[in-house]
């Protein structure tokens, strides 16, 4: 089957999981004998297009918005997606996210009649359907300007990663067929089966304040005011400049200097799990599923993340994981009291998030359903 990706970022440029798992998807469908082209930009990325790569898209600068400028780069892609639909003639365009790029790609597939597959990371279509009269004015008459690209798209059929995102999307993007499959990870050895006397926590993503690395900073602080100085925290990843130089004044305040270390943003954190005891996931944020949870749980890394949303979907607290009430340094610091220390209590999490990973959100597994509603919608009509 010949497939066109279509996504708004493709490594080796990526924010977070989102991208990565498109890029699994991508290598796995490979594997299965399938042709693959990708359709994409060029942000922050040096490289041009190879293979099947194709890197055109333009992105709309909302830093200095203006219509003029965004109704360029809406005709662009809409433009080059069809130019390059015509050209390999896909049987299959299955969509990723297409923040900055425009809906325009979407229009053009729909206009020439493609079948198509959305997989949903993420809401990342909510910026382009904002609530507001006004907002709502401009798009009705895009569908009627002869010099326009707009048009209702239909996101149907979606691949939701969680639950509670394909109820978003039945209810506010009136997707009709709709799949929930989540993430995967690749199964692999496990960490070491015994902690250290010194605990090793670990926290894993974009550094800014929806991520809630402050909260996870403020309840070590509280671990040490009650006499538990053995234990590091470790940071991976990039992010807000301000937000980071924030958390390192409440670094300094709170006297973790010892305990605390910035690690950059690495290319593979899969080879640093196996360091680490507990991964901290203190997102603020409506977090759409969660991969660096089900990364950790696969390398025997035990999760504290808050109880809701994607994370809550995945953990069973106190069976596979601890869940705290989200925002709530209390509630944190109490989690991680409860396993700070408890060795017992680790290694039965840590079992039996291995077991549910291995049983749930193995790699293969995952991208084979996947696979396979990709057949079926090339095959048939999807009412």
């Amino acid at each position: 089957m010949k497939i066109l990706v279509i996504s708004n970022y493709y490594p080796p440029y990526y924010i977070g999981g989102y991208e990565l798992s498109c890029f699994d998807t991508v290598q796995y469908l490979k594997k299965c004998g399938h042709e693959v082209y990708v359709l994409t930009g060029n942000y922050k990325n040096e490289s041009i297009e190879f293979e099947s790569i194709y890197r055109k898209f333009k992105y709309i600068n909302y830093k200095n918005p203006s219509f003029f400028d965004k109704h360029k780069v809406e005709v662009y892609n809409y433009k080059v997606t069809q130019k390059l639909i015509k050209k390999i003639l896909p049987d299959l365009v299955y969509f990723w996210s297409l923040r900055l790029v425009s809906l325009s790609p979407a229009v053009a597939v729909q206009r020439l009649n493609v079948k198509k597959v959305f997989e949903i990371g993420d809401l990342w279509m909510k910026g382009y359907f904002q609530n507001t009269i006004f907002a709502k004015l401009k798009r009705s008459i895009k569908n009627y300007l002869p010099f326009t690209v707009g048009s209702i798209v239909d996101f149907s059929p979606s691949i939701c990663v969680s639950a509670w995102i394909e109820k978003e999307m039945k209810k506010k993007y009136f997707a009709k067929k709709t799949y929930v499959i989540p993430n995967g990870v690749k199964i692999s050895e496990r960490n070491k089966s015994h902690r250290s006397q010194k605990i090793r926590y670990m926290f894993c993503g974009r550094i800014d304040y929806t991520k809630g690395l402050d909260l996870a900073l403020k309840a070590l602080s509280n671990l040490k005011d009650r006499g538990l100085n053995n234990f590091e925290f470790h940071i991976y990843g990039a992010g807000n400049e301000v937000y980071i130089h924030k958390c390192k004044r409440i670094i300094n305040a709170l006297n973790l200097n010892k305990e605390v270390k910035f690690c950059g943003k690495k290319d593979d954190i899969n080879k640093y799990y196996k360091q680490y005891d507990i991964l901290l996931m203190p997102t603020r944020m409506k977090e759409p599923f969660g991969l660096v949870i089900i990364e950790a749980m696969a390398a025997g890394v035990v999760v504290i993340a808050t109880n809701a949303y994607g994370p809550a979907e995945i953990i069973k607290h106190n069976k596979d994981g601890l869940l705290f009430k989200r925002e709530d340094v209390d509630d944190l610091t109490r989690k991680i009291l409860k396993l700070h220390n408890n060795t017992a209590l680790y290694t039965n999490l840590r079992n039996a998030a291995f077991i549910k990973v291995f049983e749930k959100f193995n790699l293969l597994s995952v991208k084979k359903e996947v696979e396979n509603i990709l057949v079926l919608t090339a095959r048939k009509d999807i009412l």
